[in-house]
């Protein structure tokens, strides 16, 4: 992890495929290249040519749908109708 902050913005764009981030010895995130299209969206961003999208106030306001009368989860409704359809 320490070697994580001498990365340049160099070194990430030289990138060319995933590479572990391991602490000790153990394998805990991945740096991924962008592809071209995300390159492309961030170029455009950074060029202030592009917002990003945010989400409606609608959407923010929106509240979950309540649970079945039983008061079984979704989980818990799903793991059911799997089981009796013999999964």
């Amino acid at each position: 992890m320490r070697e994580l902050g001498k990365l340049t913005a160099e070194d990430m764009e030289a990138l060319e495929h995933p590479v572990p981030v391991t602490n000790h010895g153990r394998p805990v995130a991945w740096l991924v290249p962008m592809d071209a299209g995300e390159r492309r969206r961030a170029e455009l961003i950074a060029a202030g040519r592009l917002r990003p999208a945010t989400v409606p106030e609608a959407l923010r306001r929106r509240r979950p749908l309540p649970s079945r009368p039983d008061g079984a989860s979704l989980s818990e409704a799903l793991v059911e109708m799997r089981e009796s359809e013999g999964r």
